[in-house]
């Protein structure tokens, strides 16, 4: 897509000549070339010139002018409270988007106020409530491969709850991995040598971050190296790691929600590609909607980390059989045990989205309703245990 950032050919002729805060916003738009920025001025995200133009068009926004000493020149804004439908309208139109914040009192500022991009958002890195799906996962993958054999390594990430995974095996079972996943974006090492279909947004990163010392150190800043199998699976998951602290503007080892790196094998779930989850209408119905699915006919569930659970219980279904039976025999438990079931449901009706909630918190990100919806839940959490006392089957004991 044709760039709309940096300052027009008149205005980058004369950069003295800008303004203390025109200066400041040009100098970010270079350096986050591949992003339109949205920079804070009061209450307000705004853009200018060129990007202004773009933004009012895809956002459906009143274009407008500033003038100062520089001259004239296009301007378009958004409410930061209202910030989120205007993003996934730059992200629909395949842009990614950085957001410039205020990191520095108006009151206290000398001079221009100091700003700093706090995180860039793109398909597969938003964090914004009203853009994911209740319950849902929205996933970036990395892709390796072996130099020692016909092997190659995936690794998935969802920076709204903190799940991490990451697997080797042949192209053929990581095909169907990326079939399962379904990411919104993926990156790939430079000599990745295997050609894999993603229907999500192939997403250019830096080649270093691929690079095998460099991609260890990041995944031992996280205490997971010993965890990997091989060089490809670290490789990965380095790159990974690297591609979402970018995003989320902290440095190495910053991302503090990350519940852990887990590595995973494919052969503990029985092999579901995209044809056969297509035509046994697990998520998606024959026109791609989610009526008479299976998910929505069993999804009885009470809270969106049910709803998640359950989604990855037919995402992967077990082979197990010892697993299998114990599954079974909680649901045989449960269903003998009729109060007990009412009244954890009730309570679990209580219980938020803690994977998200825990994210925002991380990132400074939470406002009074998350910090209240985090204490409901916790303070829900040995109201569910106490109900489940006396229960003896493994899944509900643990």
């Amino acid at each position: 897509m044709e760039s709309v950032t940096g300052p027009p050919a008149k205005m980058a002729a004369n950069r003295d000549e800008l303004t203390p805060m025109m200066s400041q916003y040009f100098a970010l738009t270079e350096e986050y070339a591949d992003a339109l920025v949205l920079f804070q001025v009061g209450d307000f995200y705004e853009l200018f010139c060129d990007a202004a133009e773009e933004a009012a068009r895809v956002c459906e926004i009143t274009l407008t002018k500033r003038e100062d000493s520089t001259g004239t020149y296009p301007m378009a804004g958004v409410p930061i409270d209202n910030v989120a439908p205007y993003v996934e309208a730059l992200l629909d139109a395949g842009y990614r988007v950085a957001i410039a914040d205020q990191i520095e009192d108006p009151s206290e500022a000398s001079g221009v106020v100091e700003r700093a991009v706090t995180r860039i958002v793109t398909p597969g890195t938003v964090l914004e409530d009203e853009l994911l799906a209740a319950g849902g996962n929205t996933y970036v993958a990395a892709l390796a491969g072996s130099t020692e054999s016909d092997r190659a390594s995936v690794a998935f990430i969802d920076v709204s709850t903190g799940e991490f995974r990451v697997t080797s095996a042949s192209p053929t079972v990581v095909q169907d991995e990326l079939d399962r996943f379904a990411p919104a974006e993926v990156i790939a090492a430079p000599d990745l040598g295997h050609d894999f279909e993603v229907d999500g947004m192939r997403t250019p990163f830096r080649e270093s971050a691929f690079e095998v010392e460099a991609a260890r150190e990041r995944v031992e800043a996280y205490g997971a190296s010993e965890a990997l199998r091989d060089a490809a699976e670290v490789r990965a998951a380095g790159a990974l790691l690297a591609y979402a602290e970018y995003t989320q503007g902290v440095e190495a080892g910053g991302l503090a929600y990350l519940t852990r790196i887990a590595r995973y094998d494919p052969r503990e779930g029985m092999r579901l590609d995209t044809t056969a989850l297509r035509s046994l209408e697990v998520f998606e119905n024959r026109e791609g909607g989610d009526d008479h699915t299976l998910l929505g006919v069993v999804d009885e569930t009470s809270c969106a980390l049910g709803r998640r659970e359950l989604t990855h219980w037919l995402r992967r279904p077990l082979v197990d059989r010892e697993r299998i039976e114990a599954r079974h025999d909680a649901v045989e438990e449960l269903a003998g045990l009729s109060l007990v079931r009412e009244e954890v449901r009730e309570l679990l009706r209580d219980v938020y989205d803690v994977e998200r909630l825990i994210t925002r918190v991380s990132r400074g990100r939470a406002n009074a309703r998350d910090l209240r919806a985090l204490k409901d839940t916790l303070d829900a959490v040995p109201e569910v245990k106490a109900a489940l006392a006396d229960a003896e089957s493994d899944p509900l004991v643990e």
